[in-house]
């Protein structure tokens, strides 16, 4: 029905009863606009397919976080890249593509025997080295996952702090380096560019040797030899700073007493014992 609309001389409508009985009806409510879908992070598959992670992981027994996990396929597909960094080597600092929470460690292998590496760092599992959480196999490249971890033995040498007989002794003695140098050997291993460099810190106290890539076999009656290295590392660690062409000698000897654990380990590595001779040498060092 069209109504007409009329008005009084004075300009003001006139309400007619069809206009009353018109708002009386009942009408439909006013539905919102209907809104764009947000946008939702997908991890979108593509080419051929892939295999999954989770029977692999029930099949060792293993936490997930825990296992070794291979794939064959590009890490970039899961992960971006975020910058480059040399840290214990060249590697990629990455975050992944979903729930970009954390940040991981990539480093890239080339090598003949792309099917062997797997199975060599699937081995290496230790609290005191870098562990490979994940290996990822793209053509003729092998990728290797780790936990980033951005604090070396280097950086610790260029703070200005020093570090106390006590810190020393944790680092280097108790449960740290030497207790992953005797998991390296357990394995029949040697690494031979140990190093400030190559040592990682974690922000927990953790102390964990990378750069296990560059590990060499030993012979049946071969044993390792790390008293130049830990000479070394022991001596930037001390006073900041190394004279490969001199004896062992410590600059500001106000900082360290004579019966202390400086006097004790360099006594020790200038003898060129093993790993487990120092360890137990060691064990009763006195620690101020």
């Amino acid at each position: 029905m069209q109504r007409l609309h009329c008005a009084e001389p004075n300009g003001a409508p006139i309400v007619q009863a069809e206009d009353v009985l018109y708002l009386a009806q009942p009408h439909p409510p006013q539905k919102r606009p209907v809104l764009a879908e947000p946008d939702i992070y997908k991890k979108r598959i593509c080419g051929q397919k892939r295999d999954l992670v989770l029977p692999e992981t029930v099949k060792m027994g293993k936490p997930s976080h825990l296992a070794f996990i291979v794939r064959k396929e590009s890490p970039w597909e899961t992960y971006r890249k975020v910058y480059d960094c040399n840290l214990d080597g060249p590697l990629v600092v990455a975050i992944p593509r979903i729930h970009p929470s954390r940040l991981v460690a990539i480093r890239s292998i080339k090598r003949k025997d792309i099917n062997e590496i797997p199975r060599f760092f699937e081995r290496l599992q230790h609290p005191c080295i870098h562990t490979c959480q994940q290996c990822f196999l793209d053509q003729d490249l092998v990728f290797l996952l780790y936990e980033y971890i951005p604090i070396s033995l280097d950086h610790i040498v260029a703070c200005e702090a020093y570090l106390n007989e006590t810190e020393l002794a944790a680092v280097l003695a108790q449960w740290k380096v030497l207790e992953g140098l005797l998991y390296i050997s357990s394995q029949r291993l040697e690494h031979p560019q140990l190093t400030t460099i190559n040592i990682l810190a974690t922000e927990k106290g953790e102390v964990k040797i990378g750069a296990l890539d560059v590990c060499v076999p030993l012979s049946a009656h071969q044993a390792p030899h790390y008293s130049q290295a830990l000479k070394a590392i022991t001596m930037e660690l001390m006073q900041k700073y190394n004279d490969r062409h001199s004896e062992i000698r410590v600059d500001g000897t106000q900082r360290w007493s004579d019966n202390s654990f400086r006097t004790s380990f360099l006594s020790s590595i200038t003898s060129d014992v093993s790993i487990e001779r120092l360890r137990e040498k060691l064990g009763g060092a006195r620690v101020i």
